[in-house]
């Protein structure tokens, strides 16, 4: 999908498949000809305290530039064009690796003593112990570093794709 011309991703008909239900904003999954892609409408931003409204498909927008800029390859090909609901973001869709986890949740006594850090630790209802952890790579301390150049303060662990290949 990285090697589709621009012009077919800006002109071609923009086709809605689906809604991804667990996102704060109106986030759709759709497909421009053969090439899968979320589209959120700047119609359907969730207003944040600290960011002006209307303003959340320019910032992914300058930070898929960002991305490319430092050649770090952490955001998808981002664009802003028209769609069913008006201009929004569109991202290429990134198939993520089922046989990885960047963020995981542990028995307690069972985070992996090497190439993984706790977050925090708690109960859960019947009173188990439980940690989170993420990764301790290379590739999790430049998205951390990203996210502080781009003032990205909304990163989740749901956020955080790992990609085949390690990325």
């Amino acid at each position: 999908a990285a090697d589709v011309p621009a012009d077919e991703l800006m002109a071609g008909e923009l086709t809605l498949t689906g809604r991804i239900t667990t996102a704060s904003n109106a986030t759709f999954l759709g497909a421009i000809g053969d090439t899968p892609v979320v589209y959120k409408p700047v119609a359907g931003e969730a207003p944040l305290w600290d960011f002006p409204a209307g303003t959340l498909a320019r910032r992914e927008v300058a930070a898929h530039l960002v991305s490319e800029a430092l050649g770090w390859d952490i955001v998808p090909r981002t664009w802003l064009r028209d769609g069913p609901f008006g201009e929004g973001m569109v991202q290429l869709w990134q198939e993520q690796d089922p046989e990885q986890d960047a963020v995981d949740l542990f028995p307690a006594d069972e985070v992996p003593a090497a190439g993984w850090l706790t977050i925090l630790e708690g109960e859960d209802e019947d009173g188990n112990r439980l940690a989170l952890a993420h990764e301790d790579s290379a590739a999790l301390r430049r998205m951390t570093v990203f996210d502080v150049i781009v003032n990205n303060a909304d990163r989740k662990g749901a956020h955080i794709l790992a990609m085949p290949g390690g990325h």
